[in-house]
């Protein structure tokens, strides 16, 4: 009877023993009581993820951190609406970020999500809130994984965004998956250009008046010479292209 019991508690043991990741993603957890994310934290980090937990988002200091996904805790918030007050102050590098915003019940009667950001009612479930992220995470990957054409350009709230390249228009910006790009001002309007015409070609003629001016009356092959530096800081070629495709005897278009 000893030795039946002795070999039920291995048996136990084996069955329960944890189950080593190869592959996490990072979620940053952001509440002024983070004792509620206990669960929720576990349920997560159960599930692979690896979770930073903070009570309050240092803008500051937010910039030098890397997320797959933002969840922030508003639910106890007396703000008219917090989500987009969050979102308004917003550090540049997570602005592209999938967020997931904790809210209370009545928030869902004031605004509805938009973006990348989805609304859970808190307190929930820790599964509930495990299901969100993967459903979030899921749909941020089926877009990855889209080969995509130039055509996908999104634009959201002054930005705009192509394939990993995201153009902050109010602060004239560029970041590259998360990291920032410094462009000249005219590196900067060319991409601009390019990427508001969604796919379509620009001439030489076309980008020369748009970027330098009808004034200008200098030769056509400036505008090569500003393209092939803007590749060479976006990591691109004319080889291969991954962002700005040449059109030869014409101009230049979003790549493939």
């Amino acid at each position: 009877m000893q030795k039946q019991a002795q070999e039920m508690i291995v048996l136990e043991t084996d069955a329960f023993e944890p189950e080593v990741c190869e592959i996490t993603r990072k979620i940053i957890i952001v509440s002024p009581f983070p004792g509620r994310m206990h669960e929720l934290m576990r349920t997560l980090m159960e599930a692979c993820f690896d979770v930073l937990v903070f009570h309050r988002w240092e803008h500051s200091e937010a910039g030098a951190l890397q997320a797959d996904l933002l969840i922030f805790d508003v639910s106890g918030s007396q703000d008219e609406d917090p989500v987009g007050a969050f979102r308004e102050n917003m550090h540049p590098v997570h602005a592209a970020v999938p967020t997931l915003f904790l809210v209370d019940e009545r928030m869902l009667d004031d605004r509805r999500s938009g973006g990348h950001e989805e609304l859970l009612v808190w307190p929930a479930r820790p599964q509930e809130g495990l299901h969100h992220v993967r459903r979030i995470l899921r749909s941020v990957s089926s877009r990855e994984l889209d080969p995509g054409t130039a055509a996908d350009v999104e634009a959201v709230r002054d930005q705009l965004i192509f394939k990993d390249l995201r153009i902050d228009l109010r602060r004239m910006t560029v970041y590259r998956g998360g990291s920032r790009i410094d462009l000249t001002k005219t590196e900067y309007e060319l991409l601009q250009q390019l990427i508001e015409a969604r796919g379509g070609v620009r001439t030489r003629e076309d980008l020369l008046n748009r970027v330098w001016g009808t004034q200008y009356f200098g030769g056509s092959n400036v505008v090569d010479v500003h393209v092939k530096s803007l590749r060479k800081k976006l990591g691109d070629s004319a080889g291969q292209p991954l962002y700005v495709a040449t059109v030869r005897g014409v101009g230049y278009r979003l790549a493939d």
